[in-house]
């Protein structure tokens, strides 16, 4: 394990994963619908959603700024928002897959409410945004639990979190509630181990258990292991909660710092420049997909030709839309500050703010709305 001396670097081996989480994304929807990781690819998205969130708050309340709890929604807005608004606006325009009898669930962050409860993933063009609501509903609540909490009861809630989104994942059908909430709901458990994994990461013990060259090799061979026991125990409880282990072991490594091959793979510069639109690539690549495969209907049988041409096209728009519409947004976010300068007593300027780190069946063809995208988020 090779210890990286910057935020910056650390920051590009996450950025790395999140990568790999939109690559998952993309293989999904785009050629294989029922991959053996399933789970693993939604979780590692929410891990790392829970601990780069957890980490911007931390590195706040650490420091002896004034911190604007307003100023955090806002800058997280500015970067969300944008390229989200601009789909569904072009998907009410052409009312893709009849998007607007229910655009106002997706307006105002609700979509995976709206799939539990019409228990259906229509209209198919906006099913994918269940995992990103289900991030900013975290997002929601992290700055005030984080900043007017001590670290135990932090550590605390956010355990609470982590238990009793298994006990009703796992008793929802007994208490009456839709089994729907299995999949679009009851999932906060990976973003509170992500959080909890920002409370503790720099506890040495931690970092020599979670890092350590056994806890990785472990940590493959859970993921690896629906594998050699088998699809269903990928779709396993108990596997979610091994992969939740799994997956924080190596987003603590990442964040330490991967050596070798690994660093590689996660921070080359072909990495970096997916990372910085792997969210706008994620947000469009639906609706891209709709606007090309109505006209070529050839691309919405799913293989390795749509998988290749659907995602360099998505790339494509989700390149031009962060270079003229998201990042003069995020250009913004310099007038929200989350840590503001302050004086200590003896005079001496203390900033310590944080560094911008910008944001998170059955085989049919999509167009009949019957096929899955049950655990197929961001």
């Amino acid at each position: 394990m090779a210890a990286l001396g910057d935020e910056g670097g650390r920051r590009a081996q996450i950025d790395g994963l999140r990568v790999l989480a939109m690559v998952g994304v993309l293989y999904v929807h785009y050629w294989n619908e029922r991959p053996t990781l399933e789970f693993v690819r939604v979780s590692l998205f929410f891990v790392v959603s829970g601990f780069l969130i957890s980490h911007i708050l931390l590195s706040s309340k650490d420091s002896l700024s004034k911190i604007s709890i307003i100023n955090f929604y806002i800058r997280r807005s500015l970067r969300l928002l944008p390229s989200l608004f601009l789909v569904l606006l072009i998907a009410v325009l052409f009312n893709m897959d009849g998007i607007r009898s229910s655009v106002k669930w997706h307006v105002l962050q609700g979509s995976n409410l709206y799939f539990m409860n019409t228990e259906g993933w229509k209209p198919w063009i906006v099913a994918h945004l269940w995992s990103l609501n289900v991030v900013e509903q975290f997002y929601i609540l992290s700055p005030i639990i984080i900043m007017f909490f001590s670290r135990r009861s932090i550590f605390l809630i956010y355990a609470g979190v982590f238990a009793l989104s298994i006990v009703l994942r796992v008793h929802c059908v007994d208490l009456g509630i839709s089994p729907w909430a299995k999949i679009v709901l009851f999932v906060f458990d990976p973003l509170a181990a992500g959080a909890i994994l920002a409370l503790v990461k720099e506890n040495r013990d931690v970092q020599a258990v979670l890092t350590s060259r056994l806890s990785n090799l472990v940590s493959i061979a859970i993921i690896f292991s629906p594998f050699v026991v088998g699809h269903n125990f990928g779709q396993s409880e108990s596997y979610r909660i091994l992969s939740i282990y799994a997956l924080s072991s190596v987003v603590l490594s990442a964040y330490v710092g991967y050596g070798g091959v690994v660093a590689l793979v996660l921070a080359n510069p072909v990495a970096r420049f997916l990372s910085r639109v792997s969210y706008s690539t994620y947000i469009y690549h639906m609706a891209i997909w709709w606007l090309i495969a109505e006209n070529w209907p050839t691309l919405y049988h799913k293989g390795p030709i749509t998988f290749f041409a659907m995602s360099t096209s998505t790339i494509i728009v989700a390149t031009l839309s962060w270079h003229l519409v998201e990042k003069h947004f995020d250009a913004l976010k310099v007038f929200f500050p989350v840590a503001k300068t302050l004086h200590n007593p003896a005079g001496d300027t203390v900033s310590d703010r944080p560094r911008n780190l910008p944001v998170k069946s059955q085989t049919a063809s999509p167009k009949d709305g019957s096929i899955s995208y049950a655990r197929s988020g961001w």
